[in-house]
């Protein structure tokens, strides 16, 4: 028996499943170390679409399992619709947590899957059992479709060839010890996978104990955390070490960790790996929402490699009931922010807009305290209605009163065996208590805090303000009221986003897909769709730099703080120090900046005094260049991604904002142009 199993990933655009396909990979372990086989089973598994598509020309499999997910549902569904006209006889199977969770919905869903002879689900996203139930059955029938198909399976669905009708077995029990299933690294499954320069993902648990009705990890099935053991969690770790490149990070698929005493211990073996193999040198994963204490421990433990995501959704308390959801207390998230600062990393912060009963102050104000919490960046979802999620029933839908549109998702397309293939969303842009304007006035206040503060990108003129007693919250809503009045390069940036914002959006999932089709080439070339916020901020910091500094600074002008000269001085470090596009320019460019402040020893003590204590004896003139090291990393980066939004957008995710910076430089007393570091202690020739 040959068996297929295909993650698969868009790569029309980018990488935009970039982690090894865990999920399947267990099941190809389950079934290799359970089945009870009379003839050997050979299991494949695949992410990029063009190895799938030469494995099937090569090879007819007798199943060709998909996963299905939001982001790559019709890609799955379009290579089992070729794998039929390739060969008729293959059994095409389905799953993941892309399933709905009513009966009548999962039959109606079924029927529009005319390539797929069978959905398999375990309980939630948990496959291993189910999965492992059909292929024994198949063995054991002979491999024969209508053996399979003569009684149901426990975890399997179906339409049933000769009736017509919807078939589906009883739900299967949940793998209470992880161990269970072996692993798919030391089993060798994911060894090709190192040489890919995806990451490696693990599990440590499953399950999770919030009940958040947007999730499709919330149904009770899923409401016990069953995990593995941490002597093989530690084996794996050790495994991917001995063969990783350093560079990659260590993504962890679990729903909250750090939350729980397993993590602890887990994470106290990571130093002796640093130490041998260099890594990992960064973990990527999703943090617990509630026990800071051992979440801030965990993080002490990684040595700095974990950054804090607080998913905290909504702050308002009517919509965490609406939503069934157990939020981190704010103090205690303060406390974490302290630690991550104490640390030198950057945290992150994520609410979801238009959830049941959310308001636009509510909203606001959320931002507002994350902000003064220490967050340094913000990011708002959209409220998707996923398969598997309770708040996508239709009883839900209808007490909520949602008005739900359609649009392309963000880099998800491409063009597999010469056709264009492109994923489709469904999100809430209005309800009750939040209307379509203000969902589009909360979409523009988003892109002008991704533009100014986001990771430091402004970082000194947000500090003069916050240092006498306006909060970066307040400065970004100022800039958002003063729109009108901004640079004519700037506003244009703006109105565009608001116009491309509203024009992704269809009332129909064939209306989208259509448009996408019609539109596929500026899809691809990044001139249509795609995430409009990364490329509408990239065009706001880059490309209108000087519009955006004038902006800021009027911003804040407004507020009348007096000390007129210091904060010119900081407006005139800015203009002086920040590259934009082109690059090509822009490196070489050297501006003077002339200053009686010394914003750079400010800025280095961390704003612990006030600027204008740093106030020179008489005013000085700096010279600015980009060092050759800094300089190369850049074009380098430039090279690979871009020169261009959507570039930029990518690159910039793995640099700091002050990695984009001019130094200043300047002349030595008593000689002749001789560069040296402005440094806190004096200049540093070089």
């Amino acid at each position: 028996m040959r068996i297929y199993l295909a993650d698969l990933g868009h790569n029309g655009v980018t990488v935009s499943s970039d982690v090894y396909p865990l999920g399947i990979a267990n099941l190809a372990s389950y079934v290799q170390a359970y089945g009870q086989f009379k003839k050997p089973v050979e299991t494949r598994i695949f992410r990029n679409p063009q190895d799938l598509e030469r494995a099937l020309a090569s090879q007819a499999p007798d199943i060709l399992g998909l996963s299905s997910y939001a982001w790559n549902h019709q890609l799955a569904v379009h290579f089992a619709a070729h794998a039929k006209r390739l060969h008729p006889g293959v059994l095409t199977l389905m799953g993941g947590p892309n399933w709905p969770l009513t009966r009548e919905e999962q039959e109606t869903y079924l029927r529009t899957l005319s390539a797929i002879d069978l959905f398999v689900q375990g309980p939630t996203y948990e496959g291993e059992r189910a999965f492992l139930n059909v292929v024994q059955r198949l063995a054991d029938v002979g491999q024969t479709r209508e053996g399979l198909f003569e009684e149901a399976v426990d975890g399997a669905f179906w339409i049933d060839p000769r009736t017509g009708d919807f078939v589906h077995g009883d739900t299967v029990e949940r793998i209470r010890d992880l161990d269970e299933i072996p692993s798919p690294y030391r089993t060798g499954l994911l060894d090709t996978f190192f040489a890919t320069g995806l990451f490696p993902m693990m599990q440590i648990s499953r399950g999770c104990p919030f009940t958040c009705t947007y999730c499709n990890s919330s149904v009770a099935a899923n409401n016990k955390v069953h995990r593995h053991s941490v002597e093989e969690v530690v084996k794996d770790l050790r495994y991917i070490a001995e063969r990783v490149k350093p560079e990659i990070p260590l993504c962890l698929a679990d729903d909250n960790f750090g939350m729980y005493p397993w993590d602890e211990e887990v994470v106290e073996h990571l130093p002796a790996l640093q130490e041998k193999f260099g890594w990992p040198k960064y973990i990527r994963t999703t943090t617990g929402k509630n026990r800071h204490e051992r979440i801030i421990r965990v993080m002490r433990k990684t040595g700095g490699i974990l950054p804090m995501t607080a998913a905290v959704q909504s702050m308002n308390p009517q919509v965490m009931i609406n939503i069934k959801r157990d939020n981190i207390k704010l103090e205690a998230y303060r406390e974490i922010q302290k630690e991550v600062q104490s640390q030198g990393m950057q945290s992150y912060g994520e609410l979801i807009l238009c959830l049941p009963g959310e308001t636009r102050e509510s909203f606001m104000e959320a931002v507002a305290n994350l902000l003064d919490a220490g967050v340094k960046r913000v990011s708002a979802h959209q409220l998707m209605l996923l398969h598997g999620a309770p708040l996508a029933n239709p009883a839900e839908r209808a007490r909520w009163d949602f008005s739900t549109v359609f649009r392309v998702v963000a880099r998800n397309i491409g063009k597999y065996l010469g056709a264009g293939v492109v994923e489709v969303e469904e999100i809430v842009v209005e309800t009750p208590t939040f209307s379509f304007d203000d969902y589009l006035h909360t979409r523009i206040f988003h892109l002008l805090l991704t533009i100014f503060y986001y990771e430091g990108n402004f970082e000194e003129a947000f500090a003069f303000a916050k240092e006498r007693g306006i909060r970066p919250f307040d400065v970004v809503v100022r800039a958002q009221e003063l729109l009108a009045q901004a640079p004519a390069g700037f506003r244009k940036v703006v109105d565009d986003f608001v116009q491309e914002s509203k024009s992704e959006l269809f009332e129909t999932h064939e209306a989208c897909l259509a448009w996408a089709q019609e539109n596929y080439e500026g899809l691809v070339d990044g001139t249509l769709g795609g995430n409009l916020l990364s490329r509408y901020s990239m065009l706001g910091r880059f490309f209108v730099t000087a519009d955006a500094l004038t902006l800021l600074n009027d911003a804040i002008s407004s507020f009348e703080l007096g000390d007129a000269e210091a904060q010119s001085a900081v407006t005139d470090y800015l203009e002086a120090v920040l590259l934009s596009s082109p690059f090509a320019h822009s490196l070489g460019a050297e501006p003077e900046w002339r200053t009686a402040f010394d914003v750079e020893t400010w800025r280095e003590e961390g704003y612990t005094r006030q600027l204008t204590d740093y106030r020179f004896n008489e005013p000085r003139v700096f010279s600015t260049w980009v060092e050759p090291e800094r300089r190369q990393m850049v074009e380098t980066r430039i090279k690979t991604f871009g020169d261009h939004p959507a570039g930029l957008g990518k690159f910039t995710r793995t640099m700091f904002a002050t990695d984009l910076r001019r130094q200043l430089v300047g002349e030595l007393p008593g000689t002749s142009q001789h560069r040296f570091l402005v440094t806190p202690t004096g200049p540093l020739a070089v």
